[in-house]
């Protein structure tokens, strides 16, 4: 994390300004700031190129910036993050930061072609929690629904306590309430290829014009992709394009703490016998007791225990 620093420096320039800004882009040795209604590059001061390279900072990252009378403009400071997306990255064993500051992350997920899969929807919604961000489950393409399958698919998740807005392209179904859940602040939507995400985002902001018709379809794989994440005016706020998360593994290396990504596994009240509990092999687990009564689902459960297979094995990797 980078230090905030002192915000204040000596002015050389009666004409110099501090101002706070939004990461929009970071490319090469320049970061891209948004100032009120205008985007900046800025160059990193020797400071702060000191403490981490500009693969560090990413899209989102509320920013301190300097301006002088030549318009000039250099990176002071970098404010501490409040949310973020994260991945895991196989070499080095860590945790990598995509987006900065996410208001809310759409998980979108299809009644049909293709098919809804919870184990992924699992690992989003868990990999939101691990990075405090407030994610809302998109249940698209209700038109496609058979029988009663939403209503099925809504009585899974709601009692875990998420929100959950089913939508229609086609229809515009859902549209305006999936509306009312953006405002200023950073936005994402994730999901499979084929689920509806362009299709959404075109719909509730029509300026965007298939201009970001990429919005998590990519896999970062080729030579003509991006695994940098950028941001996009969207409906007052921006909405984040993240390339390479279709596949979104848990970035967590912590088999306890991977618990707490879960509400119905965090909110048991009673204790187990052990503690820490990963709540798999434990006797006495009040977690496992929990799903013997379906007061946990089990495939939510299943879910859990497949992220905690992964976490513990990535745990043996990593450097100490």
């Amino acid at each position: 994390m980078f230090s905030s620093g002192d915000p204040s420096p000596t002015l050389s320039s009666m004409q110099e300004r501090l101002e706070n800004g939004l990461v929009v882009r970071v490319t090469g040795g320049e970061v891209w700031v948004r100032v009120r209604d205008q985007t900046i590059a800025c160059s990193l001061r020797g400071r702060l190129r000191n403490q981490a390279t500009t693969m560090s900072l990413v899209a989102g990252d509320r920013v301190t910036i300097l301006r002088d009378s030549t318009s000039q403009a250099s990176l002071e400071a970098v404010l501490p993050r409040t949310s973020w997306v994260s991945r895991y990255v196989e070499r080095g064993s860590t945790e990598r930061v995509v987006v900065a500051n996410l208001e809310r992350m759409f998980v979108v997920i299809a009644a049909a072609e293709p098919p809804p899969r919870t184990a992924f929807l699992d690992r989003v919604l868990a990999s939101a929690e691990w990075g405090h961000v407030a994610p809302c489950i998109v249940f698209n393409k209700t038109d496609l629904a058979r029988g009663r399958e939403l209503e099925a698919f809504l009585a899974l998740y709601k009692p875990s306590g998420y929100d959950v807005v089913p939508t229609c392209v086609v229809t515009g179904k859902g549209v305006d309430e999936l509306a009312s859940r953006i405002d200023h602040g950073v936005y994402a939507f994730v999901g499979e290829s084929g689920v509806g995400k362009t299709s959404l985002v075109n719909r509730l902001d029509p300026s965007l014009d298939l201009r970001v018709q990429t919005i998590g379809e990519r896999t970062g794989r080729g030579k003509h992709t991006t695994t940098n994440s950028q941001l996009f005016p969207f409906r007052g706020g921006f909405l984040a394009d993240t390339p390479g998360m279709q596949t979104f593994g848990f970035p967590g290396t912590d088999d306890v703490g991977l618990a707490a990504c879960f509400p119905e596994i965090a909110g048991v009240d009673a204790p187990c016998r052990y503690n820490p509990c990963t709540h798999s092999h434990e006797p006495g687990c009040a977690v496992k007791a929990a799903v013997e009564e379906d007061r946990i689902p089990a495939f939510r459960y299943q879910s859990y225990l497949a992220i905690l297979v992964e976490v513990r094995e990535r745990a043996k990797k990593k450097p100490w």
